[in-house]
């Protein structure tokens, strides 16, 4: 009896005692490398993911780590993916993190301005995957469109410009869909600023018109008077003569040189504002928040034209005489600096 009591008490002793140890190394930190990223590859088991972070030195003792993960039930929830680990973390930290999918997200940044093939090149550049996969999955996305402009023909215009963060082999559909999520949330924020039934144009041609101001509008403050120009001339039936509705024509027709000439301003094509009448079929570039409100915020004007100035700005006229004198000035001043 006395032996059995010795033993029984040994035994709680030694439970006791491997309970402190674990607890205690489940609060041990690792030391990994500053700014380590590890990926942990789709079909890595639990005990080879443990041991994976044991020689990155993410955890000090893996045999605690499984068992922890093991007593949490999280054998099957580990995730695959990028997982950055910028400062020591203990064992319930780490596993946390891989079993909720918390992988390191990488930006990628689309300023405003740019056509559906710049966004491209931009996803290419910035290390996501080529630009023709990304072009060819904008080509086939205007299912993505439809359901709140019917009169789409293309994803131009909708993949809203902003820094967004994606996960390591990110398909470009994927992208493609968070980006039009976005414009929709902004098309919403442009009706709590403006009822549309007070906008000026429908949606889609609003979209249009803001990405000429986009491409056009050389300061802030001048978007709501470049509007305000094309809306006068919409209104008088007026061709918008855009040149960036050029240089988006000829860049779609492979044709662009860099520099527009007399003979681009007659090149034939229903983006060509120069001889199409109206808006372009379609936007030619992503207009940021800004332009588009003033798509539905145009200034209160006259103005008829519009040419830039030295100082990177433009100078509105409401006659064409007026006009022609500034753009004389313009010249002038040019050949001068």
């Amino acid at each position: 009896m006395k032996k059995l009591r010795a033993f029984l008490l040994l035994l709680i002793l030694s439970i006791a005692g491997l309970g402190l140890y674990v607890r205690r190394e489940l609060e041990v930190a690792g030391t990994p490398a500053e700014g380590l990223i590890i990926e942990i590859p789709h079909g890595l088991g639990a005990r080879e993911i443990v041991g994976l972070l044991k020689q990155k030195k993410v955890i000090q003792n893996s045999n605690v780590a499984f068992a922890y993960i093991l007593y949490r039930g999280t054998r099957n929830k580990l995730q695959a993916g990028e997982y950055s680990f910028e400062h020591p973390e203990t064992i319930p930290e780490v596993v946390h993190r891989i079993a909720n999918g918390l992988v390191y997200l990488h930006k990628f940044t689309v300023p405003e301005g740019l056509t559906v093939d710049a966004t491209g090149q931009k996803w290419e550049e910035q290390g996501f995957g080529p630009a023709p996969e990304f072009k060819k999955a904008a080509a086939n996305a205007v299912d993505l469109v439809r359901p709140f402009d019917g009169s789409a023909i293309s994803v131009e215009g909708y993949l809203f410009p902003e820094t967004y963060s994606f996960p390591a082999h990110t398909i470009p559909r994927q992208a493609i869909e968070t980006m039009i999520a976005r414009f929709r949330q902004m098309a919403g924020k442009l009706q709590q600023a403006v009822s549309e039934d007070k906008w000026p144009l429908n949606l889609h041609d609003t979209v249009i018109l803001a990405s000429l101001i986009e491409t056009e509008a050389a300061q802030p403050e001048e978007r709501p008077i470049v509007a305000s120009v094309y809306l006068n001339r919409l209104n008088r039936h007026v061709l918008l003569q855009c040149d960036p509705t050029v240089i988006y024509a000829l860049s779609q027709a492979d044709r662009y040189t860099g520099k527009l000439t007399f003979a681009d301003l007659r090149f034939k094509s229903p983006y060509n504002t120069y001889v199409t009448p109206g808006l372009p079929p379609s936007a030619i570039a992503s207009p940021g928040y800004a332009s588009l409100l003033a798509a539905i915020q145009p200034a209160d004007t006259k103005y008829l034209y519009f040419v830039r100035t030295v100082e990177a700005r433009h100078n509105f006229s409401e006659t064409l005489a007026a006009h022609n004198r500034a753009v004389a000035a313009y010249r002038k001043l040019k050949k001068a600096s």
